[in-house]
């Protein structure tokens, strides 16, 4: 009963706003024919572009779209693609493919962008490095973000010292993988760098220096504001198992 009560009182709600701000009277006819649904169509392409431009009004009607229909920034970035086959295109091509996990796919248009101006270009080879590894090729990811830094010396990238770091552990470099995660750990702004490290340091038989990092982690989220807490959850909770295991 109370979805029934709520599903007619947001088709109120969603009537009432397209009498009032003019809109074509079919949307009336979607929202009443299509409970739910018509309601969320409309809310995610006539009220939220309306509540502003803000960041996060857009980031919640992409979420939604996403949620509805997960392949239709596939569609788009197929269609402008074979429209213009320009460099931007296909790394838009390619970001879609890595969304839906389709790496593969994606690996070769990143593959074609690195030419020209974009040779060297440092957010392509870590994306490139990116796909590289989730195909369990960390030792070609390796020499790409290699690669990256001689071509770019002056790049910092906190997600590129993520990424050169996991690739480092995964390619088996496990000394250097610890010295660049307890680099990262200096300045990452999340615990995922932590909690990755902490792990690495029981796999290598330094439980004592894990625990102590785990620990860290913890009391990090806990006295943290409410949107971090809620923002890292997920390694406080990896953080409070890894020391149940030890």
């Amino acid at each position: 009963m109370p979805i029934i009560i709520l599903t007619i009182a947001a088709q109120v709600f969603c009537a009432y706003h397209v009498v009032s701000t003019g809109r074509d009277k079919y949307w009336i006819g979607l929202i009443i024919m299509v409970p739910g649904l018509g309601c969320l169509i409309y809310l995610v392409t006539q009220i939220l572009p309306d509540a502003g431009k803000s960041r996060t009004a857009g980031t919640a009607k992409n979420a939604v779209i996403k949620a509805i229909d997960p392949m239709r920034e596939h569609r788009d970035a197929v269609h402008a693609f074979d429209l213009v086959e320009s460099t931007e295109n296909r790394l838009r091509l390619a970001d879609a493919l890595f969304e839906l996990e389709k790496y593969d796919e994606a690996e070769p248009h990143l593959v074609q962008s690195l030419v020209g101006a974009h040779k060297s270009d440092p957010h392509i080879l870590m994306r490139l490095a990116s796909v590289r590894l989730l195909l369990s090729d960390a030792q070609s990811a390796l020499s790409l973000l290699d690669q990256l830094q001689k071509d770019n010396p002056g790049f910092q990238s906190q997600d590129g010292h993520m990424l050169y770091s996991k690739t480092l552990e995964a390619d088996g470099e496990t000394e250097e993988a610890l010295k660049s995660y307890s680099a990262l750990t200096d300045y990452a702004t999340g615990e995922e760098a932590r909690v990755r490290y902490a792990d690495l340091l029981v796999a290598t038989g330094y439980p004592d220096d894990a625990r102590v990092v785990y620990d860290e982690v913890i009391k990090r989220v806990d006295r943290g504001t409410k949107f971090y807490r809620k923002a890292q959850s997920n390694w406080r909770a990896k953080a409070a198992h890894g020391l149940e295991l030890l």
